[in-house]
């Protein structure tokens, strides 16, 4: 009998590591902002964002699992650590850089502005100098904005293309696929200039100490990027900028 415990142990021990699971990786977003981020027709959290943040997780041997939270408690709950990764077109800049931590850019988008069509309208950015000028909040879009020589002019999210429609504003300064999307639905009244403002680019977030996480996302983002997988995640979501996109982002 005593003979038989060390292999009815290492048995045991065998069973419970194949068993074994992937450390769970909580990757949080507020899912609003297709086509990077959203909430598709059965209820489930998507987009390229979400779906590139899956499969980084994947490759680097964590369970992803998706949260969707209000967008004011997306950073609070990193640094609370109540998530590990926020994933939500999240611009990478020197002041956010002081509190978070981020991955490698995963994509490279810039701020455009949004006019009315017609006569008499603004043409170029350059036109745009004296013009009343919006942004939403103190991001990206607003620091934009301040590098236009006008009136500046402070928004709430979704103040945009009424402004502009209201003639409270001569342009408005938003993220490009927000842009062609206000022009598109528009029905020609408004209409996004060609050159953009200022380039941005988005990476994942994460919590000032998790160097070690870091690591591993960077190296899991270059290998996905090099096996073709992020180009085709950009492909099935359409964030792959066509030869008809009417924006051009500038180095």
């Amino acid at each position: 009998m005593k003979k038989t415990l060390p292999i009815l142990t290492l048995m045991l021990i065998l069973g419970c590591h194949g068993d074994a699971r992937p450390p769970v990786l909580l990757i949080a977003s507020d899912a609003t902002f297709a086509p990077f981020h959203l909430i598709d027709d059965s209820g489930v959290a998507t987009g390229f964002d979400i779906e590139l943040a899956r499969a980084v997780a994947k490759h680097a041997g964590f369970e992803p699992e998706v949260v969707v939270l209000k967008y004011a408690d997306l950073f609070s709950g990193l640094l609370a650590g109540t998530h590990d990764v926020v994933a939500a077109t999240t611009g990478i800049t020197a002041e956010r850089q002081k509190t978070y931590r981020f991955s490698a850019p995963y994509f490279t988008t810039c701020q455009v502005a949004v006019v009315r069509t017609g006569s008499g309208e603004p043409q170029t950015i350059t036109e745009l100098k004296g013009k009343r000028i919006g942004a939403s909040g103190a991001g990206t879009s607003a620091q934009a904005m301040q590098m236009i020589d006008g009136i500046h002019v402070q928004l709430n999210d979704g103040e945009g293309v009424t402004s502009l429609l209201a003639n409270a504003i001569d342009a408005w300064i938003v993220d490009e696929f927000d842009a062609v999307a206000a022009a598109r639905k528009s029905n020609d009244r408004l209409r996004a200039l060609a050159d953009g403002i200022a380039n941005e680019q988005y990476g994942f977030v994460l919590a000032l100490d998790r160097q070690d996480l870091q690591a591993r996302i960077n190296a899991s983002l270059a290998s996905l990027e090099n096996d073709g997988v992020v180009a085709q995640l950009q492909a099935r979501f359409g964030v792959e900028r066509g030869p008809t996109w009417p924006v051009q982002c500038h180095d």
